[in-house]
């Protein structure tokens, strides 16, 4: 079980690369290849259509080939937009490729993540939260070991390094034994009913359906306000302080150092208070936080605030992917695969309406419209609170009256 853990965690830091490679040397490859900023943002754009993608995709996979095999195809899809961006092709290329390595990440980070919810049982809790702390660190450790190459003029060799280690992870799936959950990762046989039909497909229930649909309406708010919150810390800081720009970068990188230490801690909290009431400090936590950065009067209150949402807002998502599939067993790549793909639909729409806000409007009006969105968080959670306890009772009900 602890070699199939942490090669959970190994996929997780893999994702961490991959969604921030490009990010990581944007700079130089636009005048690399004597290109705008525009191109350079179709290009981010473009892997996170193919992310989409494979996001949706991964369960009809993971049915046809199995949860390894479906491995082994997303990390050969990563790791080959990884080898051809090394090389440094046309534009054109670029262009094209980028999708196919997009749909490999979102096709490992949907089928990861089910496999822990579907496997681990008793301790998927604290797996989730540890894979999660990995790709926090995939995602702070690539800026720097691209900042390396890019001070060496081989700006390029970031992909090349980011390819080997997924070459290595993707030769590990496929010789690795990882004991009782071979069966697990393997594709599951048909299995016939009595009468000789093909069983029935599991559906949500009912009473299920509502916690669903408001789950992906969290989601769409969670990753959306995490993604707004600290690609914008520049600008917001730039317009209420008198900050320099070296101080308005670190002000990205204390967030995500923060949400790293929060999923850090996360693991021995769940063991003592359960997940249930983590998650409701984490969605109060953010709120507080946010609102006290819309209301700052100083620079260090400001960090100070933006240090407290991203270690409230840490354990969100895997707490989140949890709470959500919990009473849904046998659909986890479903439910999973529905949940991300609503919070990159989050990701890549709220960011642009912060953008719109910033440009036709004071900064206040950004900072509120935060923490309408953290307030939208909580009153969605406890929807989701609602909704479980309401298809519980149900569900009591009817196991009394059989």
């Amino acid at each position: 079980m602890k070699k199939l853990v942490w090669m959970a965690c190994l996929m997780y830091l893999l994702t961490g690369f991959g969604h921030i490679i490009i990010g990581s040397v944007l700079e130089p490859m636009v005048h690399a290849y004597q290109v705008d900023y525009s191109a350079g943002g179709q290009l981010i754009m473009n892997q996170f259509l193919g992310f989409l993608v494979g996001v949706l995709i991964a369960p009809a996979i993971v049915n046809l080939l199995g949860r390894k095999m479906t491995l082994v195809v997303a990390l050969f899809c990563f790791g080959l937009s990884q080898y051809i961006f090394s090389f440094l092709p046309s534009w054109n290329i670029l262009l094209i490729t980028t999708p196919i390595g997009g749909a490999g990440l979102g096709i490992t980070e949907t089928v990861v993540a089910a496999l822990i919810i579907g496997y681990f049982k008793e301790k998927k809790a604290s797996t989730l939260v540890l894979a999660e702390v990995f790709f926090g660190v995939g995602a702070l450790a690539i800026p720097t070991i691209a900042a390396v190459f890019i001070m060496n003029g081989i700006w390029n060799i970031s992909f090349t390094f980011v390819a080997v280690i997924i070459t290595v992870a993707m030769f590990l799936w496929l010789f690795l034994s990882f004991g009782d959950a071979d069966s697990f990762l393997k594709k599951q046989p048909k299995v016939a009913t009595k009468d000789g039909k093909s069983p029935v497909k599991k559906r949500y229930s009912k009473k299920g359906i509502p916690v669903i649909v408001v789950g992906t309406f969290f989601f769409f708010m969670y990753v959306g306000t995490e993604m707004t919150f600290p690609n914008y810390l520049p600008t917001i800081l730039s317009k209420t302080t008198n900050l320099g720009e070296s101080a308005l970068a670190l002000s990205i990188t204390v967030f995500w150092g923060a949400m790293t230490l929060g999923r850090m801690s996360m693991a021995p909290i769940i063991d003592k208070i359960g997940y249930r009431k983590l998650l409701i400090i984490c969605c109060l936590g953010q709120l507080g936080s946010i609102m006290a950065f819309a209301v700052s009067p100083t620079a260090i209150f400001s960090f100070i605030s933006i240090f407290f949402t991203g270690l409230f807002m840490g354990g969100i998502f895997s707490i989140g992917l949890l709470l959500i599939n919990e009473d849904m067993p046998g659909l986890e790549e479903r439910t999973t695969s529905l949940l991300v793909a609503m919070g990159g639909l989050g990701g890549a729409f709220l960011p642009k309406v912060a953008g719109g806000l910033i440009d036709r409007f004071s900064i206040t009006v950004t900072l509120w419209g935060l923490v309408v969105c953290s307030l939208l968080l909580v009153i969605l959670m406890t929807l989701i609170f609602q909704f479980k306890k309401r298809a519980n009772s149900y569900l009591s009900v009817d196991q009394t009256a059989s």
